[in-house]
């Protein structure tokens, strides 16, 4: 053996290669459950979003069985299909400032005087009259600004005739007042906003939850909620980022009115909101969301419909007493969804339906493939060195695309059958998908040379076919004897 050898690099140098691991794709399986946390529950000292994966964690963490957001977690936990964790959100108190506006309409004169959050100006002296109005509503605000009497608890900022007032410390209990004046110049006050420390309302807790986590796909509100809160979360969530639905209980006789959060819901055309009428359970739509998130499973065969599931744990409208086929009718009418006994032998929820009539499985299955598309173009992008603008670079991306759409063939939302969508490039209506979907793009030859040169692929286009699904049948039984 020799003293010393050398290296065998130079005659056999092996470098491994190890692809990078693709981005964790959002799933799409996690309900957010809202409402007041108990003081006993210290977990959200640090955060306000808590995920439990059981509601025996959650009694463990100080909750009680008789607090509304652990009834609704024992629903999410109840179904058929069990989601692996729920999430907790909590409702928090907003500090609201202060605030006034000030409108100066005729200037002032040299000893007139002005009163402003309990500071008393006179002009000529307390501040200086400007030769228009915007100047000496600038003068007027510097001088409070410097007023030891106002700055305590405001600060002044004037923009051309007006003058705002902002209480400094949000919620201290110091509304402003109107401004009082004396002498030619004429001052008029808005209303003031009101100092106060209250509840969130609900969009507000929604749209801080969003922001905190974006993994949550379904959010319910567990605490009272009224038709405007209602309202205001469901307009929210039709252009939150990312993506994700309003779920709400509502028991209110209304709803099978024109009047109702149904109809007004289905008129505003959201598409993102999704309620159940039921008196037997005042979060009863837990229980079907409990289980969607369960059913997100990414199996074979694994997309649903909610048409017809148990709600585990909630009574149907018609266990105890007489809810009519004509009052199923009204509701579904309304694209509002209800939870009833057929044919003595099952409880069903009918139907799945969000507020503008489109379908909870397309539309949380679509938001999921929007989602695994950008990912996946995203992957090709981060782990290339880079993507060649040229027809096999295009095909990488297509790839990409269509190892995303095949997943959705394997778990039935997409399905192979005859296009009816409009004539796209070389598709045209009545032509047959055999996959359930064909990925078709411009040519590289054919792009703009601005395009080119900011490095922006042709446009592709990814023609899908739903498989769909059945709720009704008509059934035609013909005897001969």
């Amino acid at each position: 053996m020799a003293v010393t050898t050398l290296t065998l690099d130079a005659v056999a140098d092996v470098v491994i290669n190890l692809s990078p691991t693709s981005a964790t794709r959002k799933a799409f399986n996690l309900a957010l459950l809202i409402g007041a946390i108990p003081e006993a529950v210290t977990d959200f000292e640090n955060s306000r979003i808590v995920r439990y994966s059981g509601t025996d964690d959650m009694l463990a963490a100080g909750f009680k069985t008789t607090d509304a957001l652990y009834k609704a977690a024992v629903l999410i936990f109840g179904q058929e299909k069990v989601p692996k964790e729920v999430a907790i959100g909590n409702v928090t108190t907003v500090s609201v400032a202060g605030s006034i506006v000030h409108t100066i309409t005729t200037n002032a004169a040299t000893g007139d005087t002005v009163t402003i959050g309990g500071a008393t100006l006179t002009a000529g002296t307390g501040f200086a009259v400007g030769t228009d109005i915007p100047t000496t509503a600038t003068n007027i605000a510097t001088a409070l600004n410097t007023n030891s009497t106002f700055n305590v608890k405001y600060h002044a900022v004037a923009s051309g005739n007006t003058i705002t007032v902002t209480e400094i410390t949000a919620g201290g209990g110091n509304t402003p007042a109107s401004a009082t004046k004396t002498g030619t110049i004429v001052i008029t006050s808005e209303t003031a906003t009101t100092s106060v420390i209250r509840t969130e309302y609900p969009v507000e807790t929604v749209q801080s939850l969003r922001q905190q986590d974006w993994e949550w796909y379904l959010a319910i509100y567990c605490d009272s909620i009224t038709d405007s809160d209602i309202s205001a979360c469901s307009a929210y969530v039709q252009t939150a980022t990312p993506t994700c639905q309003f779920l709400y209980t509502t028991s209110e006789a209304s709803v099978l009115t024109d009047l109702g959060i149904f109809n007004v819901l289905k008129g505003l055309e959201y598409k993102r909101v999704m309620g159940q009428y039921s008196t037997q359970h005042p979060n009863a739509i837990a229980a079907i969301a409990g289980y969607a998130m369960g059913a997100m499973s990414d199996t074979i065969n694994s997309a649903y419909s909610l048409a017809y599931k148990s709600e585990v744990g909630v009574n149907t409208e018609n266990a105890n007493a007489i809810f009519t086929e004509s009052n199923v009718s009204k509701i579904k009418g309304y694209n509002g969804n209800v939870y009833i006994n057929r044919g003595n032998n099952y409880n069903v929820f009918e139907e799945g339906k969000m507020a503008y009539g489109h379908w909870f499985d397309e539309v949380i299955f679509l938001d999921k493939m929007q989602n695994d598309v950008q990912m996946a173009i995203m992957d090709v992008f981060v782990n290339n060195p880079k993507v060649a603008q040229t027809e096999n670079g295009m095909n990488q991306l297509e790839d990409a695309i269509k190892v995303v759409l095949d997943d959705y063939v394997k778990i039935g939302f997409v399905a192979p059958g005859e296009w009816d969508g409009g004539n796209l490039l070389n598709l045209s209506n009545g032509d047959t998908l055999p996959s359930g979907y064909l990925i078709q793009r411009e040519t590289i030859a054919g792009q703009s040379q601005t395009d080119r040169d900011n490095r922006i692929a042709p446009n592709i286009y990814a023609c899908i076919k739903l498989a769909g699904a059945i709720h009704h049948a008509v059934i035609n039984i013909n005897p001969n004897r």
